[in-house]
């Protein structure tokens, strides 16, 4: 499998665009290749994942596809390990031909991570 595969198979829910905001839940099975050497006996999602999460759910929201201009910070506060739903809320904001996007990632009712991007529409 891919990981747009992966994303589009462990999402649960997704809201559309609410007042510049967006809600999504995802899940991901520990079977999932991406899964695989990170990391054996302790699997954890990736942060290359995390933030690819959080571009796929603005996309469906927006029903566009975008690349990454930026990635302006990231902080990731907890493992996040399979088969824990990971709730995301999005905030975003348009500059010029750019969107950015701030997310909070939870799991467990705590913060397991923030990131924030600069998107643009391919």
């Amino acid at each position: 499998m891919n990981l747009t595969t992966d994303l589009k198979n462990s999402l649960i829910t997704s809201s559309g665009i609410q007042d510049q905001q967006i809600t999504a839940q995802f899940c991901f099975s520990g079977d999932l290749d991406l899964f695989t050497g990170h990391f054996p006996g302790n699997p954890i999602l990736p942060g290359i994942v995390q933030i690819e999460m959080v571009k796929y759910a603005v996309e469906l929201a927006h029903d566009t596809v975008f690349g990454i201009r930026s990635i302006k910070k990231t902080k990731f506060a907890r493992l996040i390990h399979p088969d824990i739903p990971i709730h995301l809320s999005i905030r975003l904001a348009p500059f010029d031909d750019l969107l950015s996007v701030t997310a909070t990632l939870k799991t467990q009712g705590q913060i397991a991570g923030k990131i924030n991007l600069m998107l643009q529409k391919r």
